[in-house]
């Protein structure tokens, strides 16, 4: 085979291979764009389900009973609860999304930005003790406590609580990650959980939410 000949084969591969994958891009519809109130918007999984605002309710109604009855007293702050998305199918749910917002946010980017390693370890603290408290009265039960941190999110400060509790319905342990973020006179709360057995295929696709999130 003639050079040049052999060179015009693999330029037309070649752009052959880049109108392809563009091609495929153009039409994924794995992903599609949420819009929320208050300026948040997220892509989620395109076959995932977003609950009503039923079940949002049931699921408000749930927490605020848990709190209730392991006689702890709920934020101040008023919590409306933007977005409820469980994977499919809905027989073997291994991953849900949160979003939240409360106003007014307990604490504020200032605060966060001055928090000591210690202040941090207090939080943790804190929180394993009203988990406790809640699981003693029937509530969900926390396999692990994992430290609380800070990182960026969405070019904000965010505080993390990540922990590690048993399924509701068999014994496979989730791991949850809630990003708290104060953001003007409100506290964004984004929550992510997947059952830990599918973190493989899970945790791409919950990075590729967590970065979509604008607000």
């Amino acid at each position: 085979m003639k050079p040049h000949i052999k060179k015009q084969s693999l330029y037309s591969l070649l752009m052959f291979f880049i109108l392809f994958t563009t091609s495929v891009f153009a039409q994924d519809t794995s992903f599609h764009r949420v819009e929320l109130a208050y300026g948040i918007s997220l892509d989620i999984p395109s076959n995932w389900v977003v609950l009503s605002q039923d079940s949002k309710k049931n699921i408000a109604v749930a927490g605020e009973a848990m709190l209730s009855n392991a006689g702890i007293e709920g934020s101040s702050g008023q919590k409306e609860r933007l977005l409820a998305v469980n994977a499919q199918p809905e027989s073997n749910n291994n991953a849900t999304i949160r979003v939240s917002v409360t106003m007014p946010p307990d604490y504020t980017q200032a605060d966060i930005a001055i928090a000591t390693p210690k202040d941090l370890e207090a939080i943790g603290f804190e929180m394993q003790k009203l988990f406790k408290t809640i699981e003693v009265s029937g509530g969900i039960k926390i396999i692990e406590m994992q430290p609380v941190h800070i990182e960026k999110f969405n070019n904000f400060l965010s505080l993390v609580m990540p922990y590690v509790r048993a399924g509701v319905n068999d014994s496979v342990p989730w791991q949850v990650t809630q990003y708290k973020i104060p953001v003007s006179n409100r506290l964004i709360e984004i929550t992510f959980s997947y059952k830990q057995t599918d973190a493989l295929v899970l945790n791409p696709i919950l990075e590729r939410v967590k970065s979509s999130v604008q607000f």
